[in-house]
This record gives structure tokens, sequence and C-alpha cells, in this order.
């Protein structure tokens, strides 16, 4: 029995051992010959609106706290930034300000706390943004001149006048949510205010607007006059009978459908179309006053307003034909550089400069969705008459492009020149009728004249950003090309009476940006120490159900779900020691880190029988949202463990990644949705503080290590973590190949 027992012991050890230490494969991951040539990699930089078309609407911004002006105008700077976080901002505002966002089944994406009647489709969310960063714009004055239309009735009612008077009202009044809102359209308008009806006002103030007071004149016009009910007949379990407005022609009249033509002739029968707006029932009355009448009556309802109905319904088709396009314009960069990697010189002369190589890049439209825009395209046909060009895909001819470097001149390897000699600024370069703009690059002269001595090659990235830059642009000449081509928004008929672009625009951000890494051949002195590249990340998602534990008399934390995402990016550069300084045993040289990333927790729970209002148990109830955002980013040289034992037969290759203290912006919230007790208001607050990124990838023998003019290890390694985080390693070293 000792025997069997001892037996037992040493193979429960041996298995403990071999799990614990990298596996051994048949044959060593070792080719005499040169690594492959790498290849351009262009990466598309986080761009919500770009990839709505795709992939949908982002996770939205949690506003916490009460919605006050202040946070309005909190909202407001986010949305306007014009970053990646600027469309989450967005979808928190519209939900803070009570709507409702639907997809084209109506199924509800995001909720808001305390509905204030109306819902935008979740494209109208990531149009309004995109087509008020490219400049379109309108006014009061023009929306009520469409609305009015013709009509003898309404031509003499100030409907602009009424509406502007609404919003300064509602920003002074006492209903919470609408002192948000009218604060937050007013803010969204940046430096130029609402000063008269015939202000410009950005497509995502006109959106608001006409949403929030006007949205759903059609549908209250049908309701209160006896005719057909526009409203959906699903619901949400959760909504208690709320109903959304339905926004399509298929087998259901509306206004606009019957006055044109029978529901079965529409020219786009299954397709959502949003033509008409979105909201509740009972809506009315607030609708009648809007226009300084008191209700008349069933029987004189459609008098006064069966045209206003029209004519709005025909403002918002117009209005969502050009969100429609701007939400699902998604445009693609290509960047070719042939015969990759670009090989630098070993000469410190100037005249004696390495490879030119000329780099295309190639900028394309596509419109995912194009069936919706083309139903749109026909409706406003039968409304006007206007022929409207729908979006054709292809590539994007004569409009600006933006090519900036994302390192440091001094640690840049190649020099990048205009091909076109009489623009030689590289942020401000144009397409060409393919579509493309070329650039010239070239590798640099050392430093140090390398051609006498040793040196062993070091793949090396240069990098830079490519955009399409609304910056750059003629807004009336290339805005309008981009988002219909051939278009002329002037001979538009309606669409182009009521939409304008501004002559500068209003944004100042790339509508498409990639980060192009270029691949270089560069060289270093012959050390034993490594050059290169090496790039971590890591990726976290996961959703689970909490239950908190409770102490007699006291709150708990509360009962729900939490989601955690992470996200951590981190490129690292090299910096190899001379001969002279290993000979002196002079300490590593800190690499160079280029850093990115976010910890995001968020909790989505209930508080039951609290004695939330007091000491005495009681049966207090509060639904809540809370969280903390955390983001950094930055540059900066901090230490890099790099363990390679072995020779030109076997290896084993390990890192540790340490990045240093890193500042963060921490956004701590807690958005209380519903409750039975005054004192739970919720708070949001705004930090800064610091984060730190660890990382390690313990010894193996990691594919491949090339032997040729010297030593080269190129691979890559993903495996996941015992919390569920996937961990991902690339690199490219190199060193002198070791003397035998």
């Amino acid at each position: 029995m000792k025997n069997i027992a001892l037996s037992l012991s040493i193979l429960l050890v041996l298995c403990i051992a071999s799990f614990g230490q990298p596996q051994r494969r048949t044959g060593p991951p070792i080719v005499r010959g040169p690594a492959p040539a790498p290849k351009v990699k262009v990466v598309p930089v986080n761009d919500p609106l770009n990839d709505f078309a795709k992939k949908g609407l982002p996770r939205a911004y949690v506003f916490g706290g009460d919605p006050n002006a202040a946070l309005a105008r909190q909202a407001a700077t986010m949305i306007l930034s014009d970053d990646e976080n600027s469309l989450s901002a967005l979808i928190g505002a519209l939900q803070t300000a009570g709507f409702h966002i639907i997809n084209e089944d109506q199924k509800i994406l995001f909720k808001p706390s305390q509905a204030n009647g109306t819902a935008f489709f979740d494209y109208e969310v990531a149009g309004m943004l995109r087509s008020s960063n490219m400049g379109f714009v309108t006014s009061l004055d023009k929306f009520a001149t469409v609305v009015k239309g013709d009509s003898a009735i309404l031509k003499n009612l100030d409907i602009a006048g009424r509406m502007l008077s609404d919003l300064k009202a509602a920003r002074s009044g006492k209903d919470a949510q609408n002192k948000f809102l009218a604060e937050l359209i007013f803010a969204l308008g940046g430096t130029s205010g609402i000063a008269t009806p015939q202000s410009n006002i950005n497509m995502l103030q006109m959106s608001l607007i006409e949403r929030r007071y006007l949205g759903d004149m059609a549908a209250a016009y049908e309701e209160m006059a006896g005719g057909v009910s526009l409203f959906d007949r699903r619901f949400d379990p959760d909504l208690a009978g709320v109903k959304f407005v339905k926004a399509s022609f298929n087998g259901m009249p509306s206004v606009f459908a019957t006055r044109n033509a029978a529901a079965d002739d529409s020219p786009c029968p299954t397709i959502d179309t949003a033509a008409e707006a979105q909201g509740y029932k009972k809506k009315g009355e607030k609708i009648l006053k809007m226009f300084g009448f008191e209700h008349p009556g069933k029987a004189a309802i459609g008098e006064y307003f069966k045209d206003a109905a029209k004519g709005v319904e025909l403002a918002n088709t117009i209005t969502s034909y050009l969100k429609l396009i701007a939400a699902n314009l998604f445009i693609e960069i290509e960047v070719d550089v042939p015969n990759a990697p670009i090989v630098r010189t070993k000469s410190s002369q100037y005249i004696d400069r390495a490879e030119e190589r000329t780099i295309t890049a190639t900028f394309k439209r596509y419109f995912p969705n194009s069936a919706q825009i083309n139903c749109v395209a026909k409706v406003i046909k039968m409304a006007t008459g206007a022929e409207l060009d729908v979006p054709e895909e292809g590539v994007l001819k004569d409009v600006p492009v933006k090519w900036e470097p994302l390192d440091r001149a001094e640690n840049s390897p190649l020099y990048m020149d205009a091909v076109d000699r009489k623009n030689l600024d590289l942020s401000k370069q144009f397409t060409d009728e393919q579509g493309q703009n070329k650039i010239k690059a070239t590798g640099k002269e050392q430093r140090k004249d390398l051609r006498k001595i040793a040196v062993a090659p070091v793949p090396k990235k240069d990098r830079w950003r490519v955009a399409v830059a609304t910056e750059k642009m003629d807004a009336n000449k290339d805005i309008p090309k981009i988002i219909w081509g051939s278009l002329d928004l002037k001979n538009g008929g309606i669409l182009g009476y009521l939409i304008g672009v501004v002559p500068d625009v209003l944004a100042k951000m790339a509508l498409k940006t990639y980060r192009v890494d270029i691949p270089v051949k560069d060289w270093e002195p012959c050390t034993a120490d490594w050059g290169g590249t090496v790039q971590y990340t890591r990726n976290l998602r996961k959703t689970e159900s909490v239950k908190s534990n409770r102490s007699p008399g006291m709150n708990s934390a509360g009962d729900g779900t939490k989601t955690i995402d992470i996200h951590e990016d981190v490129l690292v550069t090299l910096n190899p020691r001379t001969e002279e300084e290993i000979a002196a045993k002079a300490e590593r040289k800190p690499a160079d880190l280029d850093i990115y990333g976010y910890y995001s927790t968020k909790f989505e729970g209930k508080r039951e029988n609290d004695p939330c209002c007091g000491k005495t148990e009681g049966n207090f109830t509060t639904s809540f949202v809370s969280g903390t955002d955390i983001t950094f980013e930055g540059k900066s040289k901090y230490s890099f463990g790099l363990s390679f034992r072995g020779g030109d037969t076997d290896y084993q290759l390990g890192f540790t990644l340490t990045t240093g203290p890193l500042k963060s912006k921490v956004h701590d919230y807690e958005r209380v949705d519903e409750t039975t007790c005054d004192l739970e208001k919720g708070h949001d607050e705004m930090s800064e503080s610091t984060a730190w990124i660890q990382a390690t990838l313990s010894d193996g023998r990691y594919p491949t290590m090339y032997l040729s003019d010297g030593v080269q290890l190129v691979g890559s390694k993903t495996y996941q973590e015992a919390d569920g985080s996937t961990i991902s390693w690339e690199w490219e070293l190199s060193r002198c190949k070791p003397a035998r």
C-alpha cells in the first residue's frame, strides 16, 4: 500500500509540474531564414457614428443626479466634444430627457427613467448627431413654413414664434424634465443661441424640438378626430400599456399615406420609414395650446389641424431622410504600401536617404441599409414631386484628407511627403477621381553612421492617423457631395429649402479615422539587447446577477445585475542599449509605452423594504442605476521585462509589463429611476485618479524564431485568465545573432 501511495504521490507531483511548465512540442519553432515581410496594419479608430450602420448604437452614458440645467449643459458639452463618447452621451441625455429609443421593429433599446411620451428610432439618434457634426442646419421659421404649406387656415399662425416662446418658458418653468430638455436644446447650439425664429439651429436641436413639441401631432389629430389609430398594438410588459406610433406603411393607413395613396400602394410596404413621429396617446391638449387654441371639439378639430398634421409629417419625413442617410453612411479606408517593409538607410547622411514608397489610401462610401433610404426618397417624391438622388456606393472623389503623425518626429523612422507638389501640407490633402490620396514615405538617415559597424535589423512601425476631415471642407460643396454624391441642395426642392449647410462646419471631427502602422526595417548597433515592439491587449465584458446582504436596520446595496467592461491596450517600443552601455553594465533603458484603456462597472438594481427614510423598517423601494467609468490614455517611458533563454535550437520567451501610474478620469454616478423615499437623490461626480496596468506572459516556447542576418522573434499568444479576460500579446523583436 505504501508503494502504491508513493507511486500515486509521485504521479500527482509530476502532473502538477507538467501543468505548471510550458508544454513541449515536437520540433522547435525555429526557421533558418528571414522572417516573412510584415504588412501594413490599418486599425479603425473607435468611432460609434461610422460603425452604427453595421454595429448599432453603443452603450449609453449614464447621467446621475436630478435633471437640471447644469446637467443639461454638461451633457451638451460631452455631445459636442466630437469624440468616441459623444454618441453614448447623446443616448444618455435623451434618456434623461424622457425619450425612449427604439429600433425599426419598435423594440425598446433604451428606456428612460421617467418617460415624456415620445421616442426616437435608433438611426435618428446616430443621424442627428452626425448631420449636426457635418454642419447641416435649418431654422424654426423654415420648419414652420413647411408645416403650413399652402394651408389657408395655418398661414396666419406664428408657429415658429410660439415654438421659441414655449422653449424659453420651459427653460424657466417648474417642471424639472422640461427645464432639462429646454436647456439641452439651447446648449446644443454651442456659442450660437436661438435668438430669433430665423436663427440657424443644428439637427440635434431641430430633432429634439420637433419630437418633443410637434412630434405626435399626426397621431393626436387622428385620435381626437376619431380616425384610424396609428398606434402599434404590441406592448412591452414593463411599460404597463405604453404604445408607440406605428411608423410605416405596412397595412396601417396614416395621414401621409391617405393623402397620397392607399396604404397598399405604398412604395415600400414592408419597411418602417419613420416618416411619422412617435409618441403616446393623450397629447392632443398640449399640441392645441402650442398653436394658441383651446380644444375646439371633435367636430371642428379637422378644420384647424388636418393640414398641420400633414405638414408636420412632411417636415419629419424630410429630416428623417437626412438623418437616415447620415446614420447609414459607412466610410471605409484601404491603405496600400507596396513591398513592405520600407528599409531605412544605415547612413547618417541626408543625401543617402533610403528606400521610397508611395502609400496609397483609398476612401470608399457604403450604405448598408440603402433600402430604407430608397423608401423615404420615394415618399418625399410622392408628397412634393422632388426627385432626390439616392446615394450611390463607391469611392469618395475630391474630398479633404488629413494625415497626421502619431509618434514624435525624433522617434519616427520615416519622412512623409505629399506626392502632389502643389499641395505639400499632409493635413490638407484631397482624393482624386479614383477616391485615392497618395503620399511618399522615405527612410530617414540615422543619427549615427552605422555603415562601418555590426548592426541588427530591427522591425519598427511608423504610425499615422488618416481621415476624411470635416474641418478642411467647404461645407456647401464638400459635405452634400459626401452625403448624396451629385445632389445640389439648392435644387432639391423642399428638401433644399428646409435643410442647409453652414459655411463653417460646426464640428472638427473627421468622418472616419484609421490608424495606419507602416512597417519599417530599421537598424540598431549589434548588441545583446532586444529591439522591436510588443503589443498587449486585454478585454473583458461580463454580466452577473447580484444578491446583496443587508444588515438589520441598514440599507442594502441592492439586488440586480452588474455589468463589467474592461479594455487595456499598450504598445511597447523597446530601446536597446549600445555595446558600450552593456559592457559598462548600464541599466536597461525604459521602453516607450503608448497606453489606452477604460474600466467600466454598471449596476442596475433595486432596494426593497429598506429603512432609507429613517431607522425604522419600512416599505421604501428604490430602483436605480449606479456605477463607475474610469478612462485613461497617454504616452510614457517605463521599464519592460523581456526574458529570453536558449540558443538557435530551442528557447523560452516571456514578458513583464508595468506602465507605472497613469492619470485617469473617473465618472462615479447613481441615477434614481423610481423611489418611494424622498432622501434618495443620486449623484453624478467627475474626478481624477491614477490607473496602473500590470501583466505577465509566462515563459514559454512561442513561435517563431528566425535566424538570418540576426535573430528575429515574431509571434503572438492569446489566452483567457481566470476572471474571463481575453489577453493577447503580439511581438516583432530582433537582436544580433549570438556568437558561436
